[in-house]
């Protein structure tokens, strides 16, 4: 019988990375697979049957590269010393004892190409180590990445990795019966949904200057925000008495039900879990093509927009799909598929490397 251990910081959808391991790790154990989880700590109890849970305890998390390699430290002890185990270790932070890991971030060796100056710290040197580290360690067999612009980055950044960098694992999403449904354009009022807690990276500045010239269409036009703390936006919309909502970390998936549109022109998105859980709930997308889940999204979903162009494009796209009259599709598959491509990669490994697990 297959046991798989997976690494993670922190056990919980508190999010993207972590959402996605919570979600796979629970799907594996539903196809009746032995998990075990090593983390630092939990934030959401599970009395799945399947799932054992092995916590080190909270480490200070600054500086994050240290307390990176201190926990790095933890897990390779912690699996020296649980070796009789045979475990087939799957790992999605920065370790060395892993036979699998899955790469959920943009590549941090892009810095390279930066100014030297820029590159010359200790914090960068670690990073770069711990990377370096994980994808090219003697004892690692698949890189999954989750996206296919990550996999490029990987195989631009590490070409000597090739013959272990996989297809993207694409995070799942919980489809709803909505997601097959005609799309509501009868209401005069417009609800459009920002999710990101990382606000300036997933583009809420650019978005409330779209959301301003749409409401010379359509006036009753709302933003709502879900993700970064109230106070720390509420400069964005000094101009505005009325016409958005900003309720800071919140589960969004709730309210997608009442949402007209997903708009997310982040400049660098590794991904977009959130907007295959918008797709999945029938809400249409209008995302930049930095985010890593555009090469998923058709016109059958959204639109994808280059992020340098002018904000009338982006009003158009917004239009097309508030006016849109065609059922939206789901861009993603569900949890379960995810776990059915990691079946497959368990197997192989597990004939692969069954006289050498640490």
């Amino acid at each position: 019988m297959l046991k798989i251990l997976h690494v993670v910081r922190r056990y919980g959808p508190v999010g993207g990375m972590e959402r996605y391991v919570w979600e796979l790790t629970h799907a594996l154990a539903d196809l009746d697979i032995e998990i075990h989880i090593i983390c630092e700590e939990t934030f959401r109890v599970t009395a799945h049957n399947n799932i054992h849970i092995h916590t080190l305890g909270a480490l200070p998390p600054r500086p994050r590269w240290l307390s990176m390699l201190r926990f790095s430290h933890r897990v390779t002890k912690w699996v020296k010393d649980n070796a009789n185990k045979n475990f087939i270790i799957h790992s999605h932070e920065r370790t060395n004892v892993h036979h699998i890991t899955t790469f959920h971030s943009a590549v941090f060796a892009n810095i390279r190409q930066k100014p030297w100056w820029k590159r010359i710290s200790i914090r960068i040197a670690i990073w770069l180590y711990l990377e370096k580290r994980e994808l090219s360690g003697k004892q690692v067999q698949i890189i999954l990445p989750n996206s296919d612009a990550i996999k490029e980055e990987l195989s631009n950044a590490y070409p000597k990795t090739q013959k272990a960098l996989h297809n993207p694992a694409y995070p799942g999403s919980h489809s709803t019966p909505q997601n097959t449904k005609k799309h509501n354009t009868s209401s005069d009022t417009k609800i459009i949904i920002f999710i990101g807690q990382e606000w300036q990276r997933k583009g809420l500045k650019k978005a409330t200057l779209i959301i301003k010239e749409l409401r010379k269409t359509i006036p009753k036009l709302e933003l709502w925000v879900f993700g970064p703390s109230p106070q720390d936006i509420e400069h964005l919309f000094q101009d505005c008495m009325s016409g958005y909502k900003l309720f800071g970390w919140t589960d969004a998936m709730p309210f997608l039900a009442k949402a007209h549109l997903l708009l997310h022109p982040a400049t660098s998105e590794p991904y977009g879990m959130a907007i295959a859980e918008a797709s999945a709930s029938g809400v249409p997308v209008v995302i930049s093509d930095q985010c890593g889940i555009s090469s998923q999204v058709t016109h059958q979903s959204g639109r994808v927009i280059n992020i340098n162009a002018v904000i009338g494009d982006w009003v158009n796209a917004c239009l097309t799909e508030l006016n849109r009259t065609t059922p939206t599709i789901t861009i993603n598959h569900s949890w379960l598929e995810l776990a059915e491509q990691h079946l497959k990669i368990y197997s192989n490994v597990a004939i692969k490397d069954d006289h050498q697990k640490i």
